[in-house]
């Protein structure tokens, strides 16, 4: 298995989903959410999506096989052996039930790096009424060769907000959350993001895992709950989200989201910087960071 630079520059097929009530509602519940916000279908301007729904939309496009996917040079089979490395979601709008909404991507970039081929796709979400969302995505194909030189387009991702972690940084512990064995089988049904390393034991451990683990995005978007928590914030009020995935999370077990600082811009936003530790107080998520577009 191989992956092919000259893939880089190739825009995938957009893909075109309904996204209703029952899909926002189901999401926030596979996270074990429940403010009324994400529920509430009485609430005259509608439900919020929780700020990581966008990934379950992109989903459906990366497991579209006619998408041009297959231009990397991998099988589909092979496509979903990579592991999520890198996140940035970048927030324009809400997305409301009843909503149209197409996605398009592009990939952007192709490297080799030690451990396997790093792939960065840029996606774009968009209603009738223009963008909602643009994601940079990284995944790592672990001790996958990369055929022909790095390439890397000027639509990469932008720098994330400098980061806070590192061991002179203070963690503050934001509670614990349990990954219950059935935990990433209700992300799965909820999120329709079904990838098999996450619900059947038999291909975690051909895929060299310890057993079935949690998805990274399930991690971010915890910890991107107990930030909103911690600071009182709502979800409407996040305007971009980010982080690198290292450890994994398996199950069942707990996770320790930690915020380690909070900073203010100029402009009135704020960003909190966080990891999300598993049980062995290894980072599943490292350098996170929740930008909000205002903070009392």
């Amino acid at each position: 298995m191989s992956l092919n630079a000259s893939a880089v520059g190739t825009e995938l097929r957009p893909l075109t989903a309904q996204v209703d009530a029952r899909w926002l509602m189901a999401y926030a519940a596979g996270l074990g959410r429940s403010e009324p916000t994400y529920f509430d279908t009485t609430r005259p301007d509608g439900l919020v999506n929780h700020p990581l729904f966008p990934i379950a939309v992109e989903w459906g496009l990366l497991t579209d096989t006619d998408s041009g996917i297959k231009t990397l040079g991998l099988s589909p089979s092979e496509w979903l052996l990579a592991v999520h490395a890198s996140h940035d979601l970048h927030l324009h709008r809400a997305i409301r039930p009843g909503t149209a909404v197409t996605v398009s991507a592009q990939i952007v970039g192709i490297e080799q790096t030690p451990p396997g081929g790093l792939v960065t796709i840029r996606f774009r979400g968009a209603d009738r009424d223009g963008p909602l969302w643009t994601t940079w995505m990284g995944s790592l194909y672990r001790g996958v060769t990369v055929v022909g030189a790095d390439r890397v387009l000027g639509t990469s991702a932008p720098n994330p907000p400098a980061s806070a972690t590192g061991a002179s940084a203070a963690r503050e512990s934001l509670g614990a959350v349990p990954v219950e064995t059935w935990a990433p089988h209700v992300y799965s049904e909820c999120s329709r993001i079904w990838n098999p390393i996450h619900t059947d034991l038999s291909v975690a451990l051909a895929a060299g895992l310890p057993g079935v683990i949690l998805h990274g995005s399930a991690n971010l978007a915890h910890g991107v709950d107990a930030v909103l928590n911690a600071l009182n914030a709502g979800p409407v009020r996040v305007i971009r989200v980010g982080g690198s995935f290292r450890h994994v999370v398996a199950v069942p077990s707990t996770i320790h989201p930690t915020m380690t600082a909070v900073a203010r811009g100029a402009d009135g936003t704020a960003t909190a910087h966080f990891d999300v530790l598993n049980a062995a107080g290894r980072p599943a998520v490292r350098d996170g960071f929740v930008v909000i577009d205002a903070l009392a």
